[in-house]
């Protein structure tokens, strides 16, 4: 075997170490990128989740019940949303921490409500949607409370304000708050719309804060 030779393999060694040792570098990069980006949407939604559940504490006053934009419904539903809404309209909520925990509790007339909430998103698509877990201690569930929905079964209510979508989503409250007002929606489908995910079928009850 001449030099030739030797030098040869050993460059075809010192190749094949080489793409072994980039290769390893590549996937620990590829690893690294992704743990990184896991991080950023946990914090993303993170951030969300708190800011969600600061800007939700204190009192609130109903204010409206109202069947969606665009829901495929029929008159009938709207026209019980009013009735039901009729039927809130001294309700009151108050949101606050205690001892670190989050807890609710409400009053509409003779009925009272208590109990503790978590706030946590769903992502559907890359986008992740904020909602809100009731934990009743007493009273009833606040889907039942808002929604007139049946407390065996989220699907559908016994006043027939569940939409002929059906609520795909409705063991839990989708939730939305601003300065003043505050909105929580049992919705129907979530799907894709010219500017992303929407959710579509809902009835949307929307508070108003009371200043202290």
């Amino acid at each position: 075997m001449n030099i030739l030779t030797i030098v040869g393999i050993c460059a075809l060694i010192l190749s094949g170490c080489a793409s072994v040792e980039y290769q390893k570098m590549q996937a620990e990069r590829d690893q690294l990128l992704k743990n990184y980006e896991n991080l950023r949407e946990e914090h993303s939604e993170l951030k969300l989740k708190t800011s969600i559940t600061e800007a939700v504490l204190g009192q609130w006053e109903f204010l409206n019940l109202e069947v969606e934009e665009g829901a495929a419904v029929e008159n009938v539903a709207e026209t019980k949303a009013a009735l039901r809404a009729l039927d809130l309209q001294n309700l009151t909520l108050e949101f606050f921490e205690e001892k670190g925990i989050y807890q609710y509790r409400g009053k509409n007339g003779g009925t009272e409500i208590f109990g503790q909430f978590t706030v946590f998103t769903v992502r559907y698509g890359d986008e992740p949607f904020p909602f809100i877990r009731f934990l009743r201690r007493s009273g009833p569930e606040m889907s039942q409370l808002l929604f007139a929905v049946n407390p065996s079964s989220k699907s559908s209510g016994p006043s027939g304000l569940a939409t002929s979508q059906g609520l795909a989503t409705a063991k839990e409250i989708s939730i939305s708050v601003t300065e003043d007002r505050l909105y929580l929606t049992m919705h129907g489908k979530m799907q894709v719309g010219p500017t992303g995910w929407v959710q579509s079928g809902g009835m949307r009850c929307y508070f108003g804060r009371v200043e202290e």
